[in-house]
Formats: structure tokens, sequence, C-alpha cells
């Protein structure tokens, strides 16, 4: 198991983290461990299958600590949204060799988001800031003395967990630039963000969202709570 690197949460939400290779020795322990590939990745590149495979293999030693005792690998929902057994709630993300998997118990918590990203280098990171940003969101980043990478790969990996917290009440895909950073908080490490339109009946315009965040090895990991 690797150290944790997400930012500090409750007791209530359990985690689990797994540094992987992309190789098939590593993907050959994942299901020798109980890990079923779905159909639909039969024919996927070893990297999806191992990534896949890793994040499963998180999220069900996370749902183990919190007393759920099934094997079964969680299935692949709509949009690709992981299917949490009845009464649990989770996320999972994976990325530059490392799986990361949080759970709860529904009654306890609303909504779960976690993503790790690897920072971009600046030739990556130009291209993406209008789809990614507004000039105001930019300029916070800026403010705060920032490095352009540095900012918008921890956007961007706030606003996927964002998206992932909230796909249970809004049901598909948004987009980037419905939610906006309207605050940054270094010294509290998190940020918030703000709707900018309306999702969903309980996801409306103004909603403001609290994103905490932690930088390691060249990663940026975040985590919303609901």
């Amino acid at each position: 198991m690797s150290k944790t690197v997400l930012p500090a949460m409750p007791e209530s939400i359990c985690q689990a983290s797994l540094r992987y290779t992309v190789d098939a020795g590593q993907l050959a322990r994942l299901t020798g461990n109980g890990i079923v590939l779905p159909e639909s990745l039969a024919n996927a590149v070893l990297k999806r299958q191992v990534e896949f495979a890793a994040g499963r293999f998180c999220a069900r030693e996370a749902l183990q600590k919190l007393g759920c005792d099934s094997q079964a690998t969680l299935a692949i929902g709509q949009h690709r949204a992981p299917l949490w057994p009845a009464g649990y709630l989770g996320s999972i993300s994976h990325g530059d060799g490392l799986a990361i998997a949080v759970a709860a118990v529904a009654r306890e918590w609303r909504g779960l988001g976690i993503d790790i990203e690897r920072i971009l280098s600046n030739e990556a990171a130009q291209p993406l800031v209008e789809h990614l940003m507004t000039a105001s969101e930019l300029a916070i980043g800026s403010s705060a003395g920032l490095t352009l990478e540095h900012w918008l790969s921890l956007v961007f990996s706030a606003k996927e967990s964002l998206f992932k917290a909230l796909y249970p009440f809004v049901g598909r895909y948004f987009d980037f630039l419905d939610a906006e950073v309207c605050e940054l908080q270094e010294q509290q490490s998190c940020l918030m963000l703000r709707l900018v339109t309306n999702l969903s009946p309980s996801c409306v315009k103004g909603s403001l969202y609290c994103i905490r965040y932690s930088c390691f090895s060249n990663n940026v990991a975040t985590l919303c709570l609901l």
C-alpha cells in the first residue's frame, strides 16, 4: 500500500491506495486477488485494464474497512461511474502509477469525489485554459503566485472531484465551465467552487463547494465531501 496522499478526512470515510505498474504481471496479481475485468475491457489496452483493476482493488479494500464483506468487483455504470453496493458510496481515481479509493456509509455522507492528477507541463496546459477556466479564475491563481501549469492542474482536478461528488444528483456530464473557482485558501489547502448554472433541483446556480487539496511528487490530489 502507498502512503496516504489525500487531504485529511473524517474517520467515517475509509480509504485505500495502491502503487501499481503497467505490466502483465501486475494485472495477473490483481485478477488473482479476485478483481474481475468486465467484458467491455476485454480488448482494452493493458494500461486501461491495470488502472481499472487497481482502482477496483482499492475500492474493495476501502469497503472492507467499513465492514462491507462483498468480494464482488464494482461494475461500471452509466458514464463509467462505479456502481457501489447498496448503502455505501465512494469515489475512485488513478494515474501516474497510483490508485486511490474512498468509501463511506451512505447515511453519513451525501457524496464523495476524489481525483489525482500529474502536474501538466506548461506546453500541455496552455491550450486547455479556455476549456477549463475563465479569466477571473486564471487571475486567482496568478495573484497567488502559482504557475499556470500548477494552477490549471489543481483546478482541473478540483472540478473532476466536484463532478464525481455531484454525479449521483445530476446524472449526466456537465462542463468544466459550469463551475468556477471563486476563492483560494492556501493556508487551509482548499478552494471554493461555485456553480454558475443549474445542474439539477439540488445542484443550483450559486451553490458553493469546498474542495480540499494536497500536493505530492509532482501530483495533485483533490477531495470533495458532501
